[in-house]
């Protein structure tokens, strides 16, 4: 068996969960993803799209290893966006990474499959000590062999939903350094503490499907309190996290790779803007656009919509380029930066 699959949790593991049920892991709601049926429409409509499908102009972002080396202010919390879901964060003196996606393809080879538009902004090889990696689920746009192999020897914990730690075992990462956590439970670390809440998605790699659970995460850091959507569709969940857990400062989003043929399990930003307000977000960041070409909208189309909802709506957004860092609470950035990038939308 290719490495690169991961490896399937035993039964005692994950029927510990009460979100397993009949064989499988299960939504709040019920949800259903693209089937083989809906495959030749789509990609007939994939052939005949006339969208740009990646940026036309030299896609390059700030390399980030020079500041990533220096010593942030620790009062402060920091986040950098390293393209799609993930995400670097700085608190308390220690970093923190989100669905740490930095490798070239979201694929379980490195011949074949869905290429970065550019190279992560950061080397996984050349990132500092780790205090915990923060896992969604296991998909290979969210959980990277490659990366997990790159990062295994500096990371203090894994903080994972149910199952996952199967995977990461099979990568040899020790089972000590891994914490699995079910809807509602948490872990709390020294001067943090995470909480894994519900998300409408699923799972798999490759030959297996459901077999491991996928959640939205609560991070509070002292009385900072930031939510990371990881990935989800849209679902009545999210007023229940925002009344257990919020308000939040900022919320992470996931706008991108939506379609009507798996509209379930993933927002678009006008379902992602509704979602936010349910929880009290905050500060609306994007992430899980912008970097891999995954849907059939054109590659720019996610935060152009976000950026006319932010306005009709008077949402605060922030919305970085890959490797730029932004302070929790001071962060001014330029939110049309992704328009020089693009043919269509650079001289309008």
């Amino acid at each position: 068996m290719i490495k690169s699959f991961g490896k399937a949790p035993e039964k005692e593991v994950i029927n510990r969960s009460d979100q397993y049920q009949k064989g499988r892991f299960q939504n709040p709601v019920s949800t259903t993803a693209a089937s083989l049926k809906d495959m030749p429409h789509v990609m007939g409509r994939y052939m005949r799209r006339k969208t740009e499908k990646a940026p036309t102009s030299a896609y390059k972002f700030e390399e980030a290893n020079r500041d990533i080396i220096n010593v942030l202010d620790k009062t402060g919390i920091y986040l950098n966006w390293l393209g799609h879901a993930a995400v670097l964060i700085h608190a308390g003196g220690k970093y923190f990474l989100l669905d740490p996606m930095l490798g070239e393809r979201a694929s379980p080879f490195q011949w074949m499959g869905p290429k970065r538009y550019a190279p992560s902004p950061i080397d996984p090889g050349k990132l500092p000590a780790i205090e915990a990696v923060v896992l969604s689920h296991d998909h290979y746009d969210h959980l990277d062999y490659p990366t997990i192999l790159a990062l295994k020897g500096k990371v203090k914990k894994f903080i994972v939903p149910v199952g996952v730690s199967s995977h990461l075992e099979h990568w040899g990462v020790p089972k000590e350094n891994i914490i699995e956590k079910d809807w509602w439970e948490s872990f709390e670390g020294d001067g943090y503490t995470f909480t894994a809440a519900p998300a409408r998605h699923f799972s798999g790699r490759l030959f297996t499907r459901d077999n491991t659970l996928w959640c939205s995460w609560v991070l509070k850091f002292g009385e900072s309190n930031i939510y990371f959507a990881g990935d989800s569709g849209y679902f009545d969940g999210y007023s229940e996290i925002g009344e257990k857990y919020g308000p939040f400062d900022m919320s992470l989003m996931p706008i991108g790779a939506y379609d009507p043929a798996w509209h379930d399990i993933h927002l678009n930003p006008e379902e992602a803007v509704e979602a936010f307000l349910q929880l009290q977000g905050g500060q609306f960041y994007p992430t899980h656009w912008g970097t891999f070409d995954l849907a059939l909208h054109s590659w720019y189309e996610p935060i152009k919509w976000l950026n006319e909802l932010a306005d009709t709506h008077k949402i605060k957004t922030v919305t970085p380029a890959p490797g730029e860092w932004v302070h929790l609470f001071d962060n001014p950035t330029d939110k049309n930066w992704w328009r020089k990038y693009s043919s269509e939308l650079s001289l309008k």
